[in-house]
């Protein structure tokens, strides 16, 4: 039996979406992440720009005017779904100003369909950019509904933002790719998993407490797997001993990096993907450096 005052909630934010979400613009029906990169930026740019990525249409790119935007779309999501020590909590506006989520963002079904039944669970109030995502992972199948709940989709959701600098939005965008791709082929998420679980338990630990250092909550197994494979991937596979090693010396960490394991890693992940999609470590944008602040 539907439970009336939750179907109430839930058809009550769905109204107040129509009269108050955000105009968006769809640049091209497909677009190629540099075409992506490349989209000329002006004074009366929207609040955000929607595409589909060519190589994966399930995976929808937001490009925001600034962090602001960013955050009021995204924020909110982060910290429920990957923050260490908030992961599960609806954190209200007052809250979330005190805080920084990232500079870029990553959201499959999954995930997408927790926070908004979490939120129309209690009637939690959310803010016109978070309904405005609602409405498009709807509308583009990232979501679905069943009866009074939403469900997964198929693809995924990842954002950067124009306010970031061009070498960061290249290597924001080459990180936040893979993780399109692990949201939208089943097969790879496979992999990923099963090279995970082959680890030796130390480096698994390694990569925990990496994530920890980011803020991530490496304890949460989807989202640890999820990361390890786009932080190996962001960067063509011979860079990816010194950049965990450049990030643990920063945080102080003492832990010794298992420089050995992490190239290994790195080039099996990078044979899967240019086997079956012809995609290489390093992204359809050919980026490698110094991240910060990814999703």
């Amino acid at each position: 039996m539907i439970d009336v005052r939750r179907w109430l909630v839930f058809l009550s934010c769905a109204l107040v979406t129509i009269a108050a979400a955000p105009p968006w613009v769809t640049a091209e029906p497909l677009a190629s992440l540099q075409s992506v990169l490349s989209a000329p930026a002006s004074e009366g740019d929207p609040p955000f720009r929607l595409y589909r990525w060519d190589r994966f249409p399930s995976v929808l790119i937001f490009d925001t005017v600034d962090y602001r935007f960013q955050d009021r779309m995204f924020s909110r999501l982060a910290f429920f779904l990957e923050k260490r020590g908030f992961r599960g909590r609806l954190l209200d506006n007052v809250t979330l100003e005190k805080l920084h989520g990232w500079n870029a963002h990553d959201y499959g079904p999954d995930g997408l369909s927790s926070f908004f039944n979490a939120a129309a669970r209690v009637g939690f109030p959310l803010d016109p950019e978070e309904l405005t995502l609602r409405d498009i992972a709807l509308e583009e199948g990232v979501l679905t509904t069943v009866r009074d709940h939403y469900a997964p989709g198929a693809g995924g959701v990842i954002s950067i933002s124009r306010a970031s600098s061009a070498i960061e939005r290249r290597l924001l965008l080459a990180h936040e790719s893979f993780h399109g791709i692990f949201f939208a082929s089943a097969d790879y998420r496979a992999f990923c998993f099963q090279l995970w679980d082959s680890l030796d338990p130390r480096a698994r630990a390694f990569f925990r407490r990496f994530l920890d250092e980011l803020g991530y909550d490496g304890d949460y197994r989807y989202l640890a797997v999820n990361e390890f494979q786009a932080y190996l991937m962001q960067q063509p596979s011979r860079y990816a001993p010194e950049y965990f090693s450049r990030v643990m010396k920063r945080f102080g960490a003492g832990q010794s990096v298992p420089e050995g394991v992490i190239l290994d890693a790195a080039r099996r992940l990078n044979a899967f993907l240019e086997s079956r999609f012809g995609i290489r470590a390093g992204g359809a944008v050919e980026a490698h450096g110094s991240l910060r602040e990814a999703g």
